[in-house]
Parts: C-alpha cells; structure tokens; sequence
C-alpha cells in the first residue's frame, strides 16, 4: 500500500513539474507557408471579408464570424500585407496575425502568428495548452486551404488570364464615332463592311472581327474594329492594312457575359499588369467569338480580351 502510494505521489508530482516547469506560461503558436501567389494580388482578396467563402476550410455564420474545429475567427481591420484576427475559444481568447511576406512577383510567404497566456490554475492551464495545440491545427488548415485556392491565376484575379506572344497576324481595320455607347447593329455594320471588302479582294478571315471601344467623356465614342485575314490588303478610303508585331507579349483572357462581366476582366487583368510591374505598349481589343446579333442574349456572349503588355 505505502509503495502504491508513493509510485502515486510520485506520478502526482512529476505532473506538476511536467504542467508548471514544460508548459511555459505564454505559448506561440505560428505556421508558414510559401505559396505560388502574387503579394499585391493576394492582399487584394484577405482584405476583402466577403470573398472568404471562396477558401474559408471551415463553416461562416450569419453573423460572419468563421468557425473552424470549435474555434471561432473574426478578421480585424487590415493592415499593411497582414490581416489581424480574433480567435475566440472555449477556454481562452487571443489574436493573431497573418502577414504576406513577398518572395518573388509570383510567390509569397504567409506567416500566421499568435500567442496564449497559460492560466495558473491547473485545470485551465491543461484546457489552454491543449486549445492551443488545436489552433496550430487551425492555422495549418487556414494556410493550405489559402495555398489550394489561389496559387492559381484564375483562384487569384477571377479570370483564367494568360501569357502567350502574338502570332503573325495581318489585319484591316476601320473606324468610326457614335455619340453614345455603340449599339451591336452599329459596330456589326463596321464589320459587315470589312467583310465585304475581304471577298472583294479574294481573301480570307483568319480569325474572329475584333473591336476596341474608347471614351474620354462617356458621350463620344470611337470605334476600331479589324478582322484578320491571309494576306495583306491595298488601304482603301477609311479601310487600312494593320499588322501585328509577332512574339510580342500578350495576355489573353477568355470571358463569358455581358459588357459588365467584360468590365471586370478588363479590371483584373489591370491589376494583374499593376501587380506584375508591366506596362501595355498599345491597345487593348476584343475578339467577338460569339456573334452577337445571332446570339441575342447578352449573358451568353463569348468575348476573349487581348491585352498587349512588355
């Protein structure tokens, strides 16, 4: 009996040494991960709450507090490349930080960081220890859920955009103004007119009628339209021969929808030129996959964007 009770004060006493000398009275928890992202591109989506849902490993609540194993996060007001958090447990509360740290223009590190006061108080100090254990857990959960959603372009500016170089292409172009935003019937005219000169001449279309649509007021507007062809034509009147420069750089996104989803694009693949340090050379254009007098429903169109960039 007295042996039993000593093997007991003694198992009693090295779990008190184990509980108040090995677990220290502040613990930091913190996880890293490099991840095939763009820094600036990156920001963009942590600092916007409502695009959470799209990477976000655990459940959302009406409230838009993320829950994730029995922990609940709430982000803070953002800061420069990091996002402060509120993680609130059943046993303790805590913030945490989670920084982007740029490695290269298309990798970036993140880093989450936190830390926990262990409770004196025996019972809660086990309850906090372990807590803790779980939120390093969490925060690996958070950061290969981040990795898996946007170390794609696509996850990233919401558009497949890629980088190609520009195949040799003949073009003829023409233009004209429209006070106020050009209708379909308008611009197809334009084409129409083209195509009629490429049977003229016994060429061929090589690919989809293109435009380019700018304003500097919102009332007037000019209109570029092009098709390219086989061979190079004569100019003639407000009809003119274009080339363009072959293996200059281009990125090309596919989009589906209306002039606003093409807004958008048009948006994403600016930030990703502000993002990538690059500048555009000339103007952007549109290729008309779908032909939109026969496809009468706008949010069905197939338009690619062509960007030059060096």
């Amino acid at each position: 009996m007295k042996k039993l009770l000593f093997i007991l004060a003694a198992a009693i006493t090295i779990f008190f040494i184990w509980l108040y000398v090995f677990i220290p009275g502040k613990i930091t928890i913190e996880r890293s991960l490099k991840i095939e992202a763009n820094q600036a591109a990156l920001y963009r989506k942590l600092a916007d709450n409502s695009t959470w849902k799209e990477w976000w490993p655990g459940t959302i609540d009406g409230s838009g507090t993320f829950n994730l194993n029995d922990e609940k996060f709430q982000p803070g007001p953002t800061r420069t490349f990091s996002i402060p958090l509120i993680i609130e447990d059943k046993h303790f509360r805590t913030t945490a930080e989670l920084t982007l740290v740029p490695v290269l223009a298309d990798s970036t590190i993140l880093h989450i960081e936190s830390s926990a006061t262990i409770p004196y108080n025996p019972f809660q100090r086990i309850e906090t220890y372990f807590g803790s254990r779980k939120l390093e857990d969490n925060f690996s959960a958070i950061l290969q859920s981040l990795n898996k959603t946007y170390s794609k372009i696509v996850g990233l500016y919401d558009f497949d955009i890629q980088k190609k170089h520009v195949v040799d292409s003949i073009l003829i172009f023409t233009s004209g103004e429209t006070k106020g935003y050009p209708s379909v019937e308008k611009v197809y005219a334009m084409i129409d007119e083209l195509k009629d000169y490429i049977k003229k001449h016994s060429a061929m279309e090589t690919g989809f009628p293109m435009q380019n649509i700018y304003t500097a007021d919102s009332i007037s507007y000019l209109v570029k339209v092009a098709i390219p062809v086989d061979r190079r034509l004569p100019d003639s009147g407000n009809i003119h021969y274009r080339r363009m420069l072959p293996n200059g750089n281009m990125l090309i996104t596919e989009v589906k929808g209306k002039q606003e989803e093409i807004n958008k694009a048009y948006q994403q693949i600016i930030n990703y030129v502000s993002d990538y340090g690059r500048t555009s050379p000339a103007i952007p254009f549109e290729s008309l996959v779908s032909d939109r007098r026969k496809e009468r429903d706008s949010t069905k169109w197939i338009t690619r964007i062509y960007y030059p960039v060096m």
